[in-house]
Parts: structure tokens; C-alpha cells; sequence
């Protein structure tokens, strides 16, 4: 992109920093981008300062009344004189699209000094006050300096005494944007550092340990062009063959596709398809990129390790960039081209979902490897001294060490690497010489909440963040605790677990979205002892139905036996009193937990009447938190709230306090009990047949009870064709043979015809006053009601069917029997 450097020449009466601060700022938006001399601190002495070059950005929106430049500017400014940094000073006038020089007289010497630019492509603009332009001295070598450095009127901008500062700001935007239309030299960071190279200046990537991290780093990616190809040709474990193991899996405790087969039998059938799953797995070769990953992961000294992830996460993000950008571009000229076969649509969806890359990715394909050797050494089928992957787990447990975040659970197949999950944590307990007691904080939320960010800003952790690439799955990050405060914690770490929006639009047409949610939820409330309920604005409605489900299975889960404490946050709410003004709210969410908590509890036969607190540790007045919008303002230019970030301090502290005051009466699982407590909650939700196809338990209690009723209606209807037919089929035994033709059939056939006519309406008659009765919740299933009306269709034709084949044949038994007995 262009950059347009700032530079002042001798003293100067006004901010250089200051101004610059109001050409990047909106009207109503001002943000102070660089330190000027007005701020608060900003008139110290200059220590280190002097001869620093900063760079700030200016993004557009995209929206034309409030950008100020069409397209994206970088701005620099170099602090202190020119002519006593001239080596910073020579750099930008390399760099730079265009450079402004500020200020207030030209004497012979800056003369000769600016006259040695003769030649250069850049364009020079001078910012002078008036009492320069009028000095004779200045004016000459201005008028001097016209030829040589190609100025003209325009290129010089005088600020009269008298002038207004805005109206100074708007002359300086425009100049500004017309050098942005005049296609001005655009030159890139990577172009910049080889100009800093030639010119002596000190480029930190040029540092050994960096260049080559970033050259190993390369040799993985540069071989990556179609992200979702790469996965399926170089990721191959993950993907089908990972998805296919899990549904094996969750089927080998479901059992819903069992059918006539026999249990055991069935059993086996699973059990060996899974094995047949894993030694597919492992019939796989590591791939050159993924030997080249494990050996940048095992065998780099710390520094290098830690520079080639920065560069893998970096490479990988522009690389998928550039893949989700081009794919959703294709996607919106589908959707101008409405006449593309419709089909094309979810192959494009299932792209772009494909299309994103990271250093997961890579870590998910290891823990695949290291299960499918376990399970093949398990099976006895290669001996545990042929094992390749046994050192895997210790480099996942070394990277958790330093702050790198595991997946826990994989969001693309919804399951549990348990056995690689298990076998790193065990591993981080060994290096932690047993000392690993932990209290476990996890955020759930819907998609695009900003529950990521929340956890960054509060614990400082690198959870990945931006509206484009959310989270799937759940990640555990693991943060030290300080030795001085871990007695009073009464633990050693606290880990945290992120984990991916629910109720995400591109998961919302899938049959079984509604159990990947709530699985999700299970699992992760499930483990924590703090969950935070992440909401956007002061609405919870969405994630009621998520807390509902959750309830219902901790219901069913008798080994069950801790309370998670809860805490709702409601970001975005900019009204101070939002905490007095939504008491009703609160009150009122509580209510309808209450509610469905107790309905959970009648469908699941518990003999006690049971509220939402007796299974969630949850206040109304403390456990509520209201925090302001994270930008001020209208991003991509905009600040910081600090708002946010006080609000987010004072919820921090309060959980700190939270978890003293439970520290007492509770105490933090270590790793192997932490790894127990995943085993068996794992094996439970597996286990657990939720009610997934209703959003919630009020749901599915208004559903089972319509359902009761149906079933006591659609027995009245077979009962009632049953003893009709019967009654039919002894008259047509008691007619003479030579009787009964067509006709007796055609007739029959009418009669059964009008009966079923009859008793289908009573079905639909009483299907009509159930909807009619006020019955409870039953608005909730209204969206049923059709399926309800085609099951009575559905039974007539049925019985139609039946009842004429029983009718015929009848006759055909009597005939026959008539003819044997003449013979």
C-alpha cells in the first residue's frame, strides 16, 4: 500500500504528532494514534525517542460519507530533525509514496541538504505557516527547490495564523487523497527491510535463529496452495477417516442403528470396523511436511521452536486468507447467477468451512497418528518396540508449557482424541514433577460473541480471534499461577478452555447441529468450575436453550457430582444501569430455568421438586455481568474502549475472589484426577441419548405429551378397522359363493372407504382441539402439528391398504374352499 511519511525540518510552533492524530481520526472519532506534546506524559525529555520512525494504518470501511481515503495508507512519522537523523530521514525517502515536511524557515544549509534529493520518484509536499511563505529568504529557496524536486503550488501547504485547524486538517486529507488516486509507488514491509539493508539500518529479522525458523517454516508451506486440497491429499488421518471413527464410536454406546442384529454380535461388528478404521490410519506414511513439523517441534532449541510456530501461524493465516477470499468471491458470483445448478451451494459452503489452516491442524493429524499406533499395539498387531510416535505426546506437553493452546475437543468431527489428550496431560504432569492441582475456566457462548477475546484480555492468552476464523472445537490453554498466590488459589494452574460459537449459521442445516451443541456444552460445563456464559447484549434467550439441554443431561448423569459455577456475561451494553434496569430480565431467565429444570426432572422420574440452582451454582444479583462494546466507535478505525477492559479487570477480580472463597471448601483435581473426571464424562455423553431433536427440555415435554395422546388416538383408529374387518370377513364366510363377485367387493371397498374417511377426522378433530385446549407449553410444538396431520394420513392409507387386501382375500379363501368341497 502507499506510505506517506511525515518529517519536520528545524523547529516547529505546532505538533507534527498531533496533527497527524487529526488527519487519521474521524470527526466524531478521535483517537490519538501517535504521542504528541499535549498529551497527558507526552512533554517528558526524549530519551530514546529521537530518530524513532513510527507507523500507523488508515483502513477504510468501506463506506464512502465517513472514510476518509478510498483505499488502505500507511502513515509514518519520524520524530525529532531531519537533518540530525538523515540516515531515517534517506529511508523514507526511499519508502515513501509521497513525504511532507514540516516547517517554518529554509536556510542555506537545509537548502543544500534537500537539493542532494535531486532525482528521487517520491513527491515532497512543505506544511509552512504563513511567516515563512512571507520571509523572502525561505521563499527563494523554495522557488529554488520548484525544479529540483518537481513541487508546484499545490505541493505547498500554507496554515495561516488565522486558519483554522480543521479546515488545515481537511486541506491536508485532500492532498493526501489525491496522491492516493494519482497511483503513487506502493512498496511492501518485505521491500522495505532490503531498502533498510542497503542503507546500514538493523533489520531484527536478519537475526540467525529467526531467518531460520522462517526458512523451515517455508519448506512446510510454500508447497500449500488449495487449502482444502492439501488437508485431503498431506492431513489425510483427519477429515472422513477421523469423522467415520467417531460416528463408530458414539454408535458402539448409542446402538440406534441396531436393527434385528443381536447385541453381541452387533457389538463386534463395531468394535472391528473401528479397529479396520485404525490400521487404515495407520497404514498412512508421515507425510515430508509433517516429518518436517514434528523435527521444527522436537528437536529446535526454544528460541528457534518458538519463532517457526510464530511463522507456520503466520504463513498458514495469509495462505488460508487468500483461499476463503477467492472461494467466497466465487460464492457471491454464484449467488448473482441464481440459474447455477442449487446444488453447488453447499459444495461451495463445505469449501470454504474446509479452507482453514492452522498449526491445529497439523497437531490434530499428530494425535491421530499416535491413536492409531496405540490401538494397533493394543490389538497386539505390531510390538511396542516397532512404535514410532511415542515421543509425540512430551513435544505437545512442552508446547502446552509455554502457553500453547491443545485442542481438547475436535469441533469439524465433535469427539475426544482421548487417548492423545490423555497420554500429553499425563505427560505435562511428569514434567511438572506431580505438582499440576487445577481449576478449570471455560466460556460457551454463541458464535461471534466474543468469548475469545474476552479470555485474551483477561488472561493475556492467544486464542485465535477474528470474525473470519472462529473457533471449532474446544482449546485448553494453561496459565501458571504465581507462587505467591497459588495458596491462596489452592492450586497450581488454572486451565482455561475456549471453545467454538454455538448455534453457528453453517452448522445450523445439519440434522445433527442441535447435538453437536449440546455435547459441546455437556462436556465443557461438565469439566469446569467456573463456566462463563458469554451473551451478546442483555438478551440470554439464545442460550437458553443450550443451558436447558445441559441440565437435562446432568440429570440423567448420576456420576455427576460437581456444580459448576455459573456467571452470564452480556457484552455490548453501553447503559450504566443495565445491571438495576435488567433485574426483571434475570428474574425472569431464572423463572424459565426453573421452569425447564423441573420439567427435565418429571421426564426423567426424579422424585423431588429441583431448580436450576440445585445443578448450576448460580446468583442473580452477583453472578451477572454487563461490559460495553469492545471498539469505540465504528471499526476498522477505531479505539480501544477502555471501558471494556475495566469491566473485564472487575470480573476477573471478582472470580479470583470467587475462587479463594472456594478454596476452603473445595479442592482442585491434579492432572490424573482432571484426566478421570474427562474419561468418564466422555463415556457418559457418548452414552447419553439427549433429547437432541428438540431444542429443549420444555420441548420435548410438550412433544412426549401429544405423542401419548396420538398413540391413544391412533390405537382407537386400528382397533376400530381391526373389529370392522373381522366383522366383514365372517359375513363374506356366511354368503353363498355364487354371490360374492365384483360387485360385493366394489361395495365393500366403498363401505371400508367411508368408515376410514370417519375415523381419520376424528383423529384430525381431536389433533384440532388438543391445539385448542391451552394444554401446557403448547406453542412450543406448534411447528409438529403437520407432522402429526401426516401421520394420520399416513395411518389411513396404511389401514386402507390393509383393510382391502384382508377384504379380497377373504373372498378368495371362500371361493376356493367352495370349489374342493364340490369336488
Amino acid at each position: 500500500m502507499p506510505t506517506i511519511s511525515f518529517v519536520r525540518m528545524g523547529s516547529c510552533n505546532f505538533s507534527k504528532s498531533k496533527l497527524l492524530n487529526e488527519i487519521l481520526s474521524l470527526s466524531q472519532q478521535h483517537h490519538d494514534f501517535f504521542i504528541h506534546r499535549d498529551m497527558e506524559s507526552g512533554n517528558v525529555p526524549r530519551e530514546i525517542a529521537d530518530g524513532l520512525v513510527e507507523i500507523s494504518w488508515y483502513f477504510p470501511s468501506g463506506t464512502e460519507n465517513s472514510d476518509l481515503f478510498p483505499k488502505p495508507v500507511a502513515v509514518a512519522n519520524l520524530r525529532g530533525d531531519i537533518e540530525s537523523h538523515w540516515l531515517q530521514f534517506s529511508f523514507l525517502t526511499e519508502i515513501s509514496s509521497a513525504v511532507f515536511i514540516v516547517t517554518e524557515s529554509i536556510s542555506e544549509r537545509e537548502y543544500a541538504l534537500l537539493s542532494s534529493l535531486q532525482g528521487s520518484a517520491t513527491k515532497y509536499y512543505f506544511m509552512v505557516n504563513n511567516q515563512a511563505v512571507t520571509s523572502k529568504e525561505t521563499l527563494g529557496f523554495l522557488n529554488k527547490l520548484a525544479p529540483v524536486l518537481k513541487l508546484n503550488n499545490s505541493c505547498v501547504l500554507q496554515k495561516g495564523s488565522a486558519t483554522n485547524e480543521a479546515a488545515y486538517v481537511k486541506v491536508l486529507q485532500s492532498a493526501i487523497a489525491a496522491i492516493m488516486k494519482s497511483s503513487p509507488k506502493r512498496v511492501s514491509i518485505e521491500a522495505m527491510a532490503e531498502t533498510a539493508r542497503q542503507l546500514g539500518i538493523q533489520v531484527d529479522e536478519d537475526n540467525k535463529k529467526c531467518q531460520h525458523a522462517s526458512e523451515y517454516a517455508k519448506e512446510i508451506t510454500v508447497h500449500i496452495k488449495d487449502v482444502a486440497k492439501y488437508k485431503r491429499e498431506k492431513l489425510r488421518l483427519q477429515g472422513e477417516p477421523w469423522k467415520n471413527l467417531a460416528e463408530v464410536e458414539k454408535e458402539l454406546c448409542r446402538m440406534r442403528n441396531q436393527g434385528d442384529i443381536p447385541l453381541e454380535k452387533y457389538k463386534s461388528q463395531l468394535k472391528k470396523k473401528l479397529l479396520e478404521l485404525r490400521v487404515q490410519q495407520n497404514t498412512h506414511d508421515l507425510t515430508d511436511s509433517l516429518s518436517k513439523f514434528i523435527t521444527g517441534l522436537g528437536r529446535l532449541p526454544p528460541e528457534e521452536k518458538h519463532y517457526f510456530l510464530k511463522w507456520m501461524k503466520f504463513d498458514l493465516d495469509h495462505i488460508a486468507r487468500e483461499n476463503i477470499s477467492k472461494l467466497r468471491a466465487q460464492y457471491k458470483e454464484k449467488c448473482k447467477n441464481s440459474k447455477d445448478d442449487p446444488k453447488m451451494f453447499p459444495e461451495h459452503d463445505k469449501l470454504i468451512s474446509a479452507s482453514s489452516l492452522g498449526v491445529e491442524h497439523f497437531m490434530r493429524e499428530l494425535g491421530q497418528f499416535y491413536e492409531a499406533e496405540c490401538s494397533i499395539v493394543q490389538e497386539g498387531k505390531i510390538a511396542e518396540s516397532q512404535r514410532q510416535f511415542v515421543h509425540l505426546p512430551g513435544i505437545a506437553a512442552d508446547l502446552m508449557l509455554e502457553g500453547f493452546p491443545l485442542e481438547l475437543i475436535d469441533g469439524d468431527v465433535s469427539n475426544i482424541p482421548l487417548q492423545w489428550v490423555t497420554d500429553v496431560l499425563t505427560q505435562l504432569h511428569a514434567k511438572l514433577g506431580g505438582r499440576s492441582r487445577m481449576l478449570v475456566l471455560t466460556v460457551l457462548g454463541v458464535q461471534s460473541t466474543g468469548k475469545s477475546t474476552l479470555l485474551n484480555t483477561m488472561f493475556g492468552l492467544q486464542f485465535a480471534v477474528s470474525s473470519g476464523r472462529c473457533t471449532r472445537g474446544a482449546f485448553m490453554s494453561l496459565i501458571k499461577v504465581a507462587e505467591n498466590f497459588q495458596q491462596d488459589l489452592g492450586c497450581d494452574f488454572i486451565l482455561v478452555i475456549d471453545t467454538e460459537g454455538l448455534k453457528a449459521p453453517e452448522l445450523a442445516k445439519l440434522e445433527d447441529s442441535y447435538e453437536h451443541d449440546n455435547e459441546l456444552a455437556t462436556l465443557v460445563i461438565g469439566l469446569s468450575d467456573i463456566t462463563i456464559v458469554n451473551l451478546a447484549m442483555e438478551n440470554a434467550t439464545e442460550m437458553k436453550d443450550i443451558l436447558q439441554i445441559v441440565v437435562h443431561a446432568f440429570l440423567r448423569m448420576e456420576e455427576i457430582g460437581q456444580k459448576a459455577n455459573c456467571q452470564f456475561v452480556h457484552q455490548n451494553v453501553s447503559d450504566v444501569s443495565a445491571h438495576e434496569q435488567n433485574m426483571r430480565d434475570r428474574k425472569h431467565l431464572l423463572e424459565q430455568m426453573d421452569e425447564m429444570t423441573k420439567a427435565a426432572a418429571r421426564m426423567e422420574k426424579k422424585g423431588r421438586e429441583m431448580t436450576f440452582s440445585d445443578i448450576m451454582d448460580y446468583d442473580l444479583e452477583k453472578h451477572n455481568w454487563y461490559i460495553p462494546a469492545l471498539w469505540h466507535g465504528v471499526p476498522p478505525m477505531a479505539p480501544v474502549n477502555m471501558g471494556y477492559s475495566e469491566k473485564v479487570y472487575e470480573l476477573k477480580k471478582y472470580l479470583f475472589e470467587f475462587l479463594k472463597g472456594c478454596s476452603q471448601n473445595r479442592s482442585p483435581k491434579d492432572i490424573p484426577q482432571f484426566l478421570e473426571w474427562v474419561r468418564s464424562l466422555w463415556n457418559a455423553v457418548k452414552h447419553e441419548n439427549f433429547i437432541f431433536s428438540f431444542r429443549n427440555s420444555l420441548v420435548a415435554e410438550a412433544y412426549n405429551q401429544l405423542s401419548v395422546k396420538y398413540a391413544e388416538w391412533e390405537w382407537g383408529f386400528r382397533k376400530m378397522m381391526h373389529l370392522w374387518v373381522s366383522e366383514k370377513e365372517t359375513f363374506i364366510q356366511n354368503q353363498p359363493p355364487d354371490k360374492l363377485d365384483t360387485s360385493v367387493l366394489t361395495k365393500l371397498k366403498n363401505e371400508a372407504q367411508n368408515k376410514l374417511r370417519q375415523e381419520a377426522k376424528k383423529i384430525l378433530d381431536h389433533l384440532k382441539q388438543y391445539f385448542e385446549s391451552g394444554a401446557t407449553n403448547l406453542h412450543l410444538i406448534e411447528k409438529y402439528k403437520e407432522d402429526f396431520r401426516r401421520s394420520a394420513n399416513g395411518l389411513r392409507n396404511e389401514l386402507e391398504s390393509y383393510s382391502f387386501s384382508k377384504l379380497k382375500e377373504a373372498i378368495e379363501i371362500r371361493k376356493g374352499r367352495h370349489k374342493t368341497d364340490a369336488a
